[in-house]
């Protein structure tokens, strides 16, 4: 709890800062510009995130329910929206997952089934993420759009190699051989026992369970490609989807713009915000969103009410919806 009141105090700075920068030298312009939206298209920007969630909960039932066959879509979309609030209110959206897998033992799903669940649905999300990614990336070099910036430029690369990273580090460890699997905990049980890393010593036999799910989740993974294959494809029906409301946001302020240019450079954003220690990676994002988009958006005041216009699609709707879930999720189980 201690953590949760420190991470959104947090929050709330970063809000504050990001709120005073933007409107600070177009405050009467970006209020302007908000108040020309078209209603009816922004309602459309709302109803398309929720679709979105709604997508990425049937790659989450399809792994749960290997546990639990009575799991369904319902199940899976709440559990998907108090991840949103979860993820929302913790640095590197890293609360989601084990609160996820708490309420998922309160429903009498096994912790280690749960866990495994979890790791399948993030393995199968990294590869539809750098897939969109490399689609995103080659549009980039080929078209020469958005190539003009050299800092950008290394921004989408660096954001790029870094999932890129994580996603291989993920493979190896869950595909590791037995033999691969000894070393891995051998070169942990090395590691936690050098002088200047004592603390984790007393980590260690969580650390060699992580691995062993991980080795345990590849071997599930492996045997049932299908399922990787299906749940890769709703992860990328999920983010382009999500990329599409940056579109959607501009066409209620008036503003036309290219919908594939849109979908490249909102995962650019996406892309180099993953790893903003920061709640929701407040700052960054919107950091990302003026950069990249300014490159097609030069009008200042329009822009940067979209980015405001954005953030509370993306980030505060799936907050707000998802705490709402988890409160009505707790009323439920009271009775």
């Amino acid at each position: 709890m201690k953590n949760k009141k420190v991470n959104i105090i947090i929050l709330f700075i970063a809000l504050f800062l990001v709120l005073y920068f933007t409107l600070k030298d177009n405050f009467y312009g970006v209020i302007h510009e908000l108040s020309k939206v078209n209603i009816l298209i922004f309602l459309l920007a709302l109803l398309l995130m929720m679709i979105s969630l709604l997508v990425k909960s049937v790659s989450l039932k399809i792994f749960i329910s290997e546990h639990k066959k009575e799991f369904n879509l319902k199940n899976a979309f709440s559990l998907t929206l108090i991840g949103q609030f979860l993820n929302g209110i913790t640095p590197f959206s890293s609360g989601g997952q084990p609160f996820q897998i708490y309420l998922l033992k309160k429903d009498g799903v096994r912790i280690s089934d749960s866990t495994s669940s979890m790791l399948k649905d993030f393995i199968v999300y990294q590869i539809a993420l750098i897939s969109v990614g490399v689609f995103a990336f080659i549009y980039n070099v080929l078209s020469n759009s958005f190539s003009k910036n050299t800092y950008l430029n290394t921004l989408i690369l660096l954001g790029f190699l870094i999932n890129i990273i994580v996603l291989v580090i993920l493979l190896l460890i869950s595909s590791a051989k037995k033999t691969g699997l000894k070393i891995s905990k051998k070169i942990v049980h090395f590691v936690c026992n050098l002088k200047f890393l004592k603390s984790l010593k007393e980590k260690e036999e969580e650390i060699v369970k992580s691995l062993e799910r991980f080795y345990k989740t590849g071997s599930e993974l492996r045997k049932n490609k299908k399922k990787i294959i299906i749940g890769v494809f709703y992860n990328i029906i999920y983010l382009i989807l999500m990329h599409i409301v940056p579109f959607v946001i501009f066409l209620s302020l008036g503003v036309k713009t290219s919908l594939i240019e849109v979908i490249c450079l909102s995962t650019f954003v996406m892309l180099i915000g993953n790893f903003i220690p920061v709640p929701g990676a407040t700052g960054g994002l919107e950091y990302g969103f003026m950069q990249f988009f300014g490159i097609i958006v030069k009008d200042i005041p329009v822009l940067s009410g979209a980015m405001l216009l954005w953030r509370f699609v993306t980030y505060f709707l799936g907050m707000i919806v998802g705490f709402i879930t988890l409160i009505i999720k707790k009323g439920t189980r009271k009775k």
